[in-house]
């Protein structure tokens, strides 16, 4: 009988401090320390590519990069990885389910990650000739102010010759500089420090325009977005709007990506022209 009551009593405690926490109240969650990771595919003869971390399931983006095709993953945020070494491996992908392809590794390495440090990871070099490895920069993007009136830009050079890298002013695509070059004699697969622009006009832009370094020989260019300024909250109506990063809003961090074209007749999609992708490495900081 006693062993009973016990038993009782002790459900009923039970019961008591289950009701005395509201699983529905919210509640702030510090997110813990984290490095930060993007993984660019600058593979110009192959298919799509996975990245993946194969040492853990948790604290790691493993779905966010996968089936990149050649020039993608400019278009992904930097993702929190946990700090310490990870294992981390280069597969095969394009859509295929044949286990012959998906299982095909074409890099295998351990990577180190510290909390607060920002790193991008572009593998490149010919898989014809089973030369790819990683080019991998450490992102020391600008601490700026969100009336600085400047935004942070830097140029990756993924092609064979060095560039000069110019910001011309102006609300549509120019390939004609008329300015001074703001990045002179980036060397190929490297990529420049951080610089910080003024930012554009409330009506302007900036056209990222590249040339053969030391020539005004022009390889690619491409228009900068604007980014959006931040919305404050209407009451009742919709939500605050965070600011998002563009050459007229001050403290964005951009960085431009110069891939050279694909490789005739491989398994790449097609690009017959050097071109340049924009990804954004930093957001303005959020509120008004």
């Amino acid at each position: 009988m006693n062993l009973q009551r016990f038993l009782f009593l002790g459900a009923i405690a039970g019961i008591a401090a289950a009701c005395g926490s509201d699983s529905t109240s919210p509640k702030v969650v510090t997110p813990g320390p984290a490095g930060l990771v993007r993984f660019i595919n600058a593979v110009p003869d192959t298919q799509s590519l996975d990245f993946r971390f194969t040492d853990v399931v948790a604290g790691v983006p493993n779905v966010e990069f996968v089936n990149l095709a050649y020039r993608q993953g400019t278009q992904v945020a930097l993702q929190r990885v946990d700090p310490g070494t990870h294992h981390v491996r280069v597969f095969l992908d394009g859509g295929s389910t044949d286990p012959a392809v998906v299982s095909q590794v074409l890099a295998d390495t351990n990577v180190t990650f510290q909390a607060d440090v920002a790193q991008t990871f572009i593998f490149y070099g010919a898989a014809r000739a089973a030369a790819q490895k990683f080019l991998i920069t450490t992102d020391a993007r600008p601490a700026l102010a969100k009336t600085s009136g400047t935004f942070g830009f830097r140029a990756i050079n993924m092609t064979a010759g060095a560039v000069d890298v110019y910001l011309e002013p102006g609300n549509t695509l120019t390939s004609v500089p008329t300015t001074p070059a703001v990045l002179t004699n980036v060397g190929p697969n490297s990529a420049s420090n951080y610089i910080t622009p003024a930012i554009a006009a409330a009506t302007s832009n900036y056209s990222m325009i590249v040339t053969t370094a030391g020539t005004a020989t022009v390889v690619a260019s491409v228009l900068l977005p604007t980014g959006t300024f931040y919305v404050p909250e209407v009451t009742g109506v919709s939500g605050a709007l965070d600011a998002t990063a563009g050459s007229r809003i001050s403290a964005s961090v951009l960085s431009g990506f110069i891939f050279p074209p694909s490789v005739a007749g491989s398994r790449a999609p097609v690009f017959t022209t050097t071109a340049i992708s924009i990804s954004v490495d930093k957001n303005p900081p959020s509120g008004p």
